[in-house]
């Protein structure tokens, strides 16, 4: 897939292969999606799914290190700990708003999570170095589905509150 730029080049953003469909019919090319989002210091690598699904989600790889010294965090501290850190969340939300600015709102990933590194120890890597996209979702599904049960859980109670606020509750002395 691609497009010609105004000075008459051909630019490449993915290949059809990778493409899918969301809920909604929206078509998706996660290669380009996946490259903005990489280009943040805080993430080393990170797979965009959404297939047949209502939105996308990410799955991310994050640079520990840069983290921990952006954060001025101790160094000893462990991995499972910043995954947690509220600090953390906020430091990669923050990132992915501003590295996703320019993208469509159905191309935005709603949720994301941390997981381990994609390697060729653990098949999630080519021998030239590229992500084996299946293998990471079929190895994350698990963690895929709770993030979109996690996201469909908060819109079930933000629609819950917001039908709370429009109803008008009557009391025994009112009537």
């Amino acid at each position: 897939m691609g497009h010609q730029t105004e000075d008459g080049f051909v630019k490449i953003t993915g290949r059809i292969k990778e493409q899918y469909k969301l809920e909604n019919g929206k078509y998706v090319v996660p290669s380009p999606i996946e490259e903005s989002i990489s280009m943040s210091r805080y993430i080393r690598q990170v797979v965009v799914c959404g297939s047949n699904r209502p939105y996308n989600v990410c799955l991310i790889v994050p640079e520990w290190d840069v983290i921990r010294s952006a954060l001025k965090l101790d160094p000893s501290t462990d991995e499972e700990s910043l995954a947690n850190d509220l600090r953390v969340r906020r430091l990669i939300d923050s990132q992915l708003d501003i590295h996703l600015a320019g993208l469509k709102k159905y191309e935005r990933p709603l949720a994301w999570a941390f997981v381990a590194p994609f390697t060729a120890v653990n098949n999630m890597l080519t021998p030239k170095m590229s992500i084996r996209r299946h293998m990471v979702v079929r190895a994350y599904e698990d963690v895929i589905a709770k993030l979109y049960q996690k996201e469909e859980a908060d819109e079930s109670h933000k629609d819950i509150e917001d039908q709370a606020k429009r109803m008008k509750y009557t009391t025994p002395a009112a009537m």
